[in-house]
């Protein structure tokens, strides 16, 4: 959560389809080399006349490839590519969030018959906080507030991306009342500033009062004409 707020440069491994160091992406068992297709002739297509009309399809013989091989590799069994794992540092910008993809160019699988490489994509995924919840770069977070600070007034401290901050309760804060604190949310993926962070209050009421606390209680009460 906090990578994808502020970025990070996290390691990987990617499980790819490299040349195989046995054949050096011929396919072929060393010392050996492919032919050429006897079907299409290295055209890779065959073309069959039926009256005015010519028809072109992939050769059934080669599939395509335009070559036949007589003797597979046994280390990548003719595919000329063999699976292996590569790790490699990546850049994460901050602001990404879930389903956010990077593309890292040259960083893919390489081409057929010794073709440029292809390009790599990373979805993201950003685990869930324990506290904070995030709404595109605003952040969302609850807070519990005692009632006698609600009712009276006062000051609480409240978690960050960036460190406690300090907020002061008006007298007569309500449950569920939303404070905003600006440019304390997620940094914007592609531009400048940041989101902010909304703070909602939850007024706890005591489940355990001693007799004291609830002589005081019952004061406030009939004071109030509530009792």
């Amino acid at each position: 959560f906090m990578d994808a707020a502020f970025g990070a440069t996290p390691e990987i491994e990617v499980v790819e389809l490299e040349r195989c160091e046995k054949c050096g992406g011929t396919g072929a068992t060393p010392g050996t080399e492919p032919v050429v297709c006897p079907t299409c002739r290295g055209m890779c297509q065959v073309t069959k006349s039926s009256g005015f009309f010519t028809v072109s399809s992939t050769c059934p013989h080669c599939s395509g490839a335009g070559r036949i091989i007589e003797s597979p590799c046994k280390g990548c069994r003719g595919a000329g590519k063999a699976q292996k794992i590569k790790s490699m540092q990546i850049k994460i910008p901050p602001g990404v969030e879930t389903g956010s993809r990077l593309r890292l160019r040259g960083e893919g699988e390489e081409g057929e018959f010794g073709g440029p490489r292809g390009d790599l994509y990373v979805f993201i995924h950003v685990k869930p906080h324990e506290f904070f919840e995030r709404d595109g770069n605003d952040i969302i977070c609850r807070i519990p507030v005692p009632m006698t600070i609600a009712a009276l007034g006062g000051t609480i401290e409240v978690p960050t991306l960036n460190g406690n901050e300090k907020i002061k309760m008006p007298r007569g804060t309500q449950h569920g009342k939303v404070f905003r604190l600006k440019g304390k949310g997620v940094p914007h993926l592609r531009g400048y500033g940041r989101g902010d962070q909304l703070v909602q209050t939850l007024i706890e009421i005591p489940t355990k009062l001693n007799k004291k606390e609830e002589k005081l209680l019952e004061e406030l009460a009939k004071l109030r004409g509530e009792i």
